[in-house]
C-alpha cells in the first residue's frame, strides 16, 4: 500500500513538471489557464491525492482521535467513579464517627450513673455507721447517767439515813427506782 502510494505520488509529480516544462517561459500562468487535459489531470490528481489521504491520514487520525476520546471518556468514568467511591467512604467515616461518638456517650453516662449508685451506697453505710455510732453513744450515755444517778443517789441516802449503805442496800434502792421510773 506504501509502495503504490508512493509511485503514484512520483507519477503525478513527474507530470506536474514535464506540464510545466512545456510551456512557454513568458506566458502568465493563472489557476485557471491552460488546457482542459491540464485540469482534468489536476481534478484527478487531487481526488486520487484526497483517496489516498484519506486511506493513509485521514482514518487512522481519526481512528486515533477517537481512541482518544474514548480514553478520556473513560477517565471521565473512572474520576467520577472515585468521587462516589470518596463520598460513601466519607459517609461511612462520618456514620463511624457518629457511632463512636454515641458509644463513648453512653458509656460516660453508664459510667457515671455507675458513680452515683457507687457514691449513695457509700453515703448510705456512712449513714448507717453514723446511726448505729449514735444508738452505741446513747446506750453508754444512758448507762452512764445510770451510774452517776446510782452514785448520786447513794451519796444522797448517805447523808439522809445519816450512816453508810452497803453495796446490797444500794442494789435495793437502785432496783426499786428503777421499777417506778420505767412503766
Amino acid at each position: 500500500m506504501k509502495t503504490l502510494t508512493i509511485i503514484l505520488i512520483t507519477v503525478f509529480v513527474c507530470t506536474a513538471a514535464m506540464a510545466s516544462e512545456n510551456e512557454p517561459a513568458g506566458t502568465n500562468q493563472g489557476i485557471f489557464s491552460g488546457s482542459f487535459a491540464d485540469a482534468l489531470w489536476t481534478v484527478i490528481a487531487f481526488l486520487l491525492l484526497m483517496a489516498i489521504l484519506s486511506k493513509v491520514a485521514w482514518k487512522p487520525l481519526l481512528n486515533r482521535l477517537k481512541v482518544r476520546e474514548q480514553h478520556i471518556q473513560h477517565q471521565i468514568e473512572s474520576a467520577e467513579e472515585a468521587r462516589k467511591k470518596a463520598e460513601k467512604l466519607l459517609d461511612d467515616c462520618k456514620q463511624q464517627g457518629l457511632t463512636i461518638i454515641k458509644q463513648a456517650s453512653d458509656h460516660a453516662q453508664e459510667h457515671e450513673r455507675e458513680i452515683v449508685e457507687r457514691t449513695r451506697q457509700e453515703i448510705l453505710e456512712i449513714k448507717q455507721k453514723a446511726q448505729d455510732d449514735i444508738e452505741h453513744a446513747r446506750v453508754a450515755a444512758s448507762e452512764q447517767l445510770w451510774e452517776e444517778a446510782g452514785d448520786i443517789m447513794l451519796k444522797l441516802s448517805s447523808e439522809v439515813l445519816c450512816r453508810t449503805i452497803t453495796p446490797e442496800d444500794n442494789k435495793r434502792l437502785i432496783d426499786e427506782a428503777i421499777t417506778k421510773i420505767k412503766p
